[in-house]
């Protein structure tokens, strides 16, 4: 059904930076409080120098800066139409309660996608509300393949868990000072193998695990990661995709106005449509 293909075109696309934000959590998760804690300790002459010096250390120091901003407004583009594309806002201060808010654009298709942790929620504008009965939202359970796929779109937009991980694996790399929206920004890069991150995906069942190479390797045996830092670490925009179709299906995240993104909330219980209408904003 066209449903699940967009729902497995989402899945694709982000189910990496999931099961990586779970993997961050596990054994991960006292490495990137000490590395992040290392950074904040140097003085700030010798933090600002991460950028233009050890690509680890520049990471490093970003994932606790954005930490610390807790949220923000992001921006999903692809150039693969099929992609989900949106902007909204998102929050990731509690990294088991990541949430995000968008107006998202599925192959022409206007939308709403609310992620509040493991909960999914689809919806239209008022334009809409006739196909659900006069209501705006749909709760699509994380245990369907749509609703997980959204659930993983939402970890996706982690950074914390992003800069944290590239920084702990993986090959890296300085690309050079780029602009960025009128920004200057420090570009580093990081390439990892597919199969060395599925085995430390540990919060995975071992069907899970292969689901995930399955989708991953459909994008490659490599994943290519790049993240553009402004002067202040920030995360400006980071930009993921595999080595067999390269760039063409990359999915790109930006963020903006860290710190000053609306709280996130579920949808009121009494604007809730039935699932069984939930087709009928696909068309």
């Amino acid at each position: 059904m066209r449903a699940v293909r967009l729902a497995s075109t989402v899945a694709t696309a982000a189910v990496l930076l999931a099961a990586l934000t779970a993997c961050g959590s596990k054994g991960g998760s006292d490495a990137k409080s000490t590395d992040a804690k290392s950074a904040a300790a140097q003085d700030p002459g010798s933090l600002a120098g991460a950028l233009t010096g050890d690509p680890k250390a520049a990471l490093a120091a970003s994932a606790l800066v954005m930490q610390k901003a807790g949220n923000g407004k992001v921006a999903m583009t692809s150039l693969d139409t099929s992609n989900l594309g949106g902007g909204g806002t998102a929050d990731w201060k509690d990294p088991a309660k990541v949430s995000v808010d968008l107006a998202a654009d599925m192959e022409g298709k206007k939308l709403k996608v609310r992620v509040v942790g493991t909960d999914a929620y689809v919806g239209g504008d008022d334009a809409g509300a006739p196909a659900l009965g006069g209501k705006h939202w749909v709760k699509v359970p994380a245990s369907e393949k749509m609703g997980g796929a959204f659930v993983v779109m939402g970890q996706m937009m982690n950074p914390v868990a992003q800069l944290t991980v590239a920084a702990q694996s993986g090959k890296l790399s300085k690309v050079g000072q780029e602009t960025v929206d009128g920004v200057q920004t420090t570009h580093l890069r990081s390439v990892e193998d597919t199969s060395v991150l599925v085995a430390g995906m540990t919060a995975l069942s071992p069907e899970q695990r292969q689901s995930v190479q399955k989708l991953l390797e459909e994008d490659g045996k490599t994943l290519t990661i790049d993240f553009w830092l402004n002067g202040k670490q920030e995360l400006v925009k980071y930009q993921e995709y595999g080595d067999t179709n390269g760039e063409s299906k990359a999915v790109t995240v930006k963020y903006s106005d860290l710190g000053k993104g609306d709280k996130i909330e579920a949808p009121a219980a009494g604007d809730l449509g039935s699932q069984a209408d939930l087709l009928k904003l696909f068309g």
